[in-house]
């Protein structure tokens, strides 16, 4: 197999050529499957037998609170 192609990704200037012409498609990806999470996670996932609907919130919660602890370490 020839990995040329990723070593090539080492290098700056190949990295920033084809990263720029990747974001806009990955970005429409990327917003549509987290729009699709949302929808699935929120409206379509069956409420909790003991809490019920309540219980929904643990999927935003839990993703937002581990983004605040990333952040905060990454500025310690």
């Amino acid at each position: 197999m020839n990995w040329t192609w990723f070593h090539k990704l080492g290098s700056p200037k190949w990295f920033y050529g084809i990263s720029g012409r990747l974001l806009p498609w990955l970005s429409v990806a990327a917003l549509l499957l987290i729009a699709v999470g949302v929808v699935w996670g929120l409206a379509f996932a069956p409420p909790d037998y003991q809490q019920g609907n309540s219980f929904r919130i643990i999927y935003i919660h839990v993703p937002a609170a581990m983004l605040a602890q990333s952040i905060y370490v990454m500025l310690a």
